[in-house]
């Protein structure tokens, strides 16, 4: 299309179409991303809420590529504890995340990296996702409150945030034109006006010149009668005496320069053929050393004392700084020596340590770098990076099981538990550091929490008390809904907050029930009878997803009414596959399903990853189990877990068990082991980023969930103990 104009409105005959890109694109085109401001002043200012691990962002508002952000109420940011012994640097970040399953600007805390040295965390800023820094804060170690003096604004850097300005600027072109055009008619005339007041002067110079000289050849001629013979004599003894003097001095370079030998190891001497009777400050020398020193040194000259012997900022020598046969350069400071250009230290850097390209000095001469840089929003290749996840911290619950879990947007953990009392913590909040932020108890029965799930601004839990409840993500209620006859045990929630619930009013009557944010019922999807589902998910495009282990079946539900169409449903062929262990959909809307193989002979196939469509037809099947990765053939998968890891790939973890009998034959030993994967989108081939759990009796370190988190690159798992695992995803350069 050559011709590109928006926005008209529709009419009769000839509909016109606007996105939501057409008009961030339009905006983005004539407004900068940053913040809106009032009176000169930046919207959204940071603070910290003192005494707390908060922080707190004001009201305002922003744009970023076109999208816009108000924020109405101060919103308060929770922040993990520091480490005991590291200090670690945070920031709070505005993020636009255009992702289908996102479609969001919200506010963030990414955290930093703990260290002796910590550094903010860099800003992510891709296709998909922008953000802004609008602070940074330092978590000294061994706190658990802010310092609102560690608090760094950093609204009003144009590189991180800063203000919105317009895109539209005017054209100067043609005003250099006509500049240029003026400039060129008035050159000839300067010049021709500089050529002569240059020969001017020059002749002025000439003529003074000419006076001077005769002046002093004037004068020269009344004095020669002066000077008689014997003065003249007198001068020339003179000049003849200091020339015997002088020219000695000039010749001899070694008093000249201060030069000597030094000898001893840390008690330098040095005697020079000439040499001040005191030291004065600013007094200079070189010397050869003989010896390397061996820790701290002294310089004696000419036996005026001995004083230390330093580098330049009053540092003491440590062992080897001044080498045998190096030559050296100090100036006295009216205290000490001061070793001049430090005595020609290198360190230990070698061409693979310096960026490639860029030279350094050793002893050697000048090197040149060999070490590959990969620049800030420039992806490093594939082979280049390893990529593993190593163990973070780990957390158990004194209740006994843990049921499937969910993560919010700030990276917070959900994990509901059985009951053994009343007075135990049903339902606890925990922070991405493993810390328990918050917990809820159902406030009628005893209630195990069977399912959880987040989304928006919504925790749904449902309980077998016969009562659901949803909450706000500090677990305050917002409503309580009674549960099916026979219990619900599956929900889900949306990125709006709406949530769906299994319902089972009898064994034969079942159905997934749709509620909005405040608990009101908006739908139902209704299912055959004897229908037992498995699993709830919500697709890329905002339906439903039915698992069913029983039916094999993975149906998709439209709610287009207030009673939803089924718009496909697929047979999953576990004959071929094995059993539906769980289901994952990819950033890319791929659903995926785990499966645990089958049994043929003494061999054994699987587990399985399958690959569907969006359209729920069967894309690809993925053999875990293909030598050399961990989980052989012979083994049975005893667990299988799977989810999204928000680059259109998926990890797994894998749990196979394996036995024996003991070398007399009397008892048998039986070996578990849980393998984390990674599945990349390029290939599907599975990569062993490491092992989560491993032991000797299965039922105590199985792994029955895993959830991803993007925020902060961490891996969550819980398994059959009740123990919630973190695991950091890290990256080494090759």
């Amino acid at each position: 299309m050559a011709e590109i104009f928006k926005f008209f409105n529709s009419a009769p005959g000839d509909e016109r179409w606007h996105y939501a890109s057409d008009f961030a694109d339009y905006f983005g085109d004539v407004l900068s991303s940053g913040l809106l401001h009032k009176d000169g002043t930046p919207n959204l200012q940071v603070k910290v809420n003192v005494g707390t691990m908060q922080t707190y962002v004001e009201i305002g508002k922003a744009l970023i590529q076109g999208y816009q952000y108000q924020n109405t109420t101060p919103l308060f940011l929770a922040h993990g504890l520091p480490e005991p012994n590291l200090d670690r640097i945070d920031r709070i970040v505005l993020r636009l995340d255009k992702r289908n399953n996102a479609r969001f600007i919200r506010l963030f805390v990414k955290e930093g990296v703990s260290a002796t040295n910590p550094v903010p965390p860099s800003l992510q800023r891709d296709q998909y996702v922008f953000e802004l820094s609008l602070a940074q804060i330092r978590l000294t170690k061994n706190t658990s409150s802010l310092e609102p003096l560690k608090l760094v604004d950093e609204r009003m850097k144009e590189d991180l945030c800063g203000i919105v300005y317009s895109l539209i600027s005017v054209p100067t072109s043609v005003f250099q034109q006509q500049w240029d055009y003026w400039f060129n008619l008035k050159k000839q005339t300067l010049e021709d006006d500089m050529e002569a007041w240059q020969l001017q002067q020059k002749n002025d110079f000439e003529t003074w010149q000419a006076i001077q000289k005769q002046e002093y050849l004037t004068w020269i001629e009344s004095i020669k009668d002066i000077l008689d013979e014997n003065v003249a004599a007198n001068l020339a003894a003179r000049i003849a005496s200091l020339e015997q003097t002088v020219n000695p001095h000039i010749a001899d370079l070694v008093k000249h320069n201060n030069y000597g030998t030094a000898t001893g190891t840390n008690t330098l001497v040095v005697t020079l053929a000439s040499a001040p009777a005191t030291l004065t400050e600013g007094f200079t020398l070189r010397f050869k050393n003989t010896t390397a020193n061996t820790g701290a040194t002294t310089l004696n000259v000419n036996g005026l004392g001995a004083k230390p012997l330093r580098k330049n900022g009053g540092i003491t020598l440590s062992a080897g700084n001044l080498k045998a046969g190096g030559v050296y350069t100090v100036c006295y400071d009216g205290a000490s020596f001061i070793l001049q250009g430090e005595g020609g230290e290198y360190g230990s850097a070698k061409e693979t340590d310096v960026v490639q390209g860029v030279t350094f000095g050793t002893e050697q001469g000048l090197k040149t770098g060999t070490l590959v840089e990969y620049k800030a929003g420039s992806p490093v290749p594939s082979n280049k990076v390893r990529e593993k996840f190593s163990k973070k911290w780990a957390v158990s619950s004194a209740n006994s099981q843990g049921a499937p879990f969910a993560l919010d947007r700030f990276g917070n953990i959900y994990v509901g538990y059985r009951y053994y009392s009343t007075g135990d913590n049903r339902l606890i909040k925990y922070g991405s550091n493993g810390q328990i932020l918050k917990t809820f108890n159902p406030p009628t029965g005893y209630g195990t929490v069977l399912g959880v799930s987040v989304g928006g601004d919504r925790v749904v839990a449902v309980c077998d008390d016969k009562n659901n409840y949803v909450l706000d993500l500090d677990l305050n209620v917002v409503a309580t809904i009674p549960s099916a006859t026979y219990f619900s045990t599956h929900v889900i929630v949306d990125s709006s907050g709406n949530f769906y619930i299994q319902y089972s009013d009898t064994f034969e009557i079942r159905s997934v029930r749709k509620f909005n944010a405040s608990g009101a019922q908006v739908g139902v999807a209704k299912l055959p009878n004897e229908f037992r589902m498995s699993q709830l998910l919500i697709t890329n495009d905002g339906q439903l997803l039915v698992v069913s282990n029983e039916a094999k079946t993975l149906s998709k539900f439209t709610f287009s009414s207030f009673e939803a169409n089924k718009t496909w449903e697929t047979t999953i062929n576990t004959s071929a596959y094995g059993v539906i262990y769980q289901v994952a959909i990819q950033d890319d809307g791929i659903i995926a399903v785990a499966t645990n193989g089958i049994t043929t002979g003494a061999e054994r196939t699987g587990g399985y990853v399958l690959r569907y469509g969006t359209n729920g037809g069967l894309a690809q099947v993925i053999n875990m189990v293909t030598p050399p990765h961990e989980n052989y053939g012979y083994r049975a998968v005893n667990n299988f877990a799977l989810c999204s890891d928000g680059e259109k790939g998926l990890i797994t973890s894998i749990g196979a068990g394996a036995g024996h009998l003991n070398p007399d034959q009397s008892t048998y030993t039986s070996f578990y082991t849980t393998v984390m994967h990674r599945l990349r989108t390029t290939n599907y081939s599975p990569e062993n980023l490491g092992i989560a759990t491993s032991g000797k009796d299965p039922l105590s370190y199985a792994v029955l969930w895993i959830a991803y988190s993007l925020l902060d690159d961490q891996v969550y798992a819980i398994d059959s103990t009740a123990t919630l695992h973190c695991f950091k995803k890290e990256y080494t350069i090759i």
